[in-house]
């Protein structure tokens, strides 16, 4: 009988060559197959989870490692790797003042098709030919600043910098980029409006992380309304109000903003009372008419008359 045993591989993914108290690093399980779920150890504590990944605070130094085990099988345990705290982060600054620094703007939160400015800072070096790097990569040499423009949810990650013939690398600046979202404009009633009704209408944006939206609200292309509130009430409405509502969301405090909505239609009627009259004689009329049917039908189908003649002609004799 041939056993074969699974070997685990652990890998660190850190910024730096070294890691400071403070920082979080990736530990990553690598274990051949799927359906794995996984153990972690790092000192005295075990952590599970169903994913290969797990982001741990240093704290002090320590050795992990990590197995998988799926239903009574697991994996041998993967060769320990230290995490050794080189002190605390922000000595990182004081040690080195020519250390970069990355800023974005306007914010590190965005949408797809802003535009977004990374900004090297250099601080007290002379030197001016600056390496970007993403996730790790180096992926260009360029100015202080680099600019994304139209990004797309793929430039989202973790950026950095460093200055020629200079071994620091900044601290990374996560970049995230969202799909922008499209709201959809709900009505209050859903019917026919009349004059005097409170009709409502709502905006409803959904599949983001921004947690408050100021509303602008137009009718007919023009800005009507801008509220905190999701909600558009308009009182007492009348025929004024007849016209096509749209809505667009823009974050409070941040530079993101919605797709505009696709536009519904308003249209307010006149008197109600007018209206159901109007409503009672087109009822009138159509019962008349279908009653009419029915006697013709009920003449010719049920009582079933034979003209003495042709059908054809001119005919004044029936018969049973």
């Amino acid at each position: 009988m041939i056993i074969s045993i699974i070997t685990s591989r652990l890998t660190v993914q850190t910024e730096t060559s070294q890691i400071f108290r403070g920082e979080t690093v990736t530990l990553t399980c690598d274990v051949q197959g799927e359906g794995w779920r996984y153990t972690w150890q790092c000192g005295d504590e075990q952590h599970n989870s169903d994913e290969e990944e797990f982001k741990i605070t240093v704290q002090f130094k320590q050795s992990c490692k990590c197995k998988g085990c799926r239903e009574s099988f697991c994996s041998e345990w993967s060769d320990a790797e230290t995490l050794t705290d080189s002190g605390e982060l922000d000595s990182l600054y004081k040690m080195n003042p020519n250390k970069p620094k990355v800023t974005v703007k306007p914010q590190s939160s965005v949408f797809t098709g802003d535009t977004v400015t990374l900004i090297c800072d250099v601080r007290r070096s002379t030197e001016r030919t600056i390496y970007w790097f993403k996730d790790f990569k180096r992926i260009k040499a360029g100015s202080e600043t680099k600019t994304l423009r139209e990004v797309r949810v793929s430039d989202g990650g973790r950026y950095a910098c460093s200055v020629e013939n200079k071994t620091a690398l900044s601290q990374g600046v996560m970049l995230t980029v969202e799909e922008r979202p499209k709201p959809v404009v709900r009505v209050q009633p859903d019917g026919r409006v009349f004059r005097g009704q409170t009709v409502t209408l709502t905006c409803d944006i959904q599949d983001t992380d921004v947690t408050n939206w100021s509303y602008s609200w137009n009718k007919d292309d023009s800005e009507t309304h801008v509220s905190q509130s999701q909600e558009y009430r308009i009182s007492s409405v009348s025929e004024s109000h007849t016209g096509n509502y749209s809505c667009t969301g823009r974050e409070t405090g941040g530079s993101r903003y919605s797709h505009s909505s696709e536009k519904v239609t308003l249209t307010v009627s006149g008197d109600r009372k007018k209206a159901k009259s109007e409503q009672l004689i087109l009822l009138e009329g159509v019962r008349k008419k279908y009653f009419n049917n029915y006697l013709a039908v009920f003449f010719f189908q049920v009582l079933k008359p034979h003209c003495c003649f042709s059908l054809f002609s001119n005919c004044s004799v029936f018969y049973w």
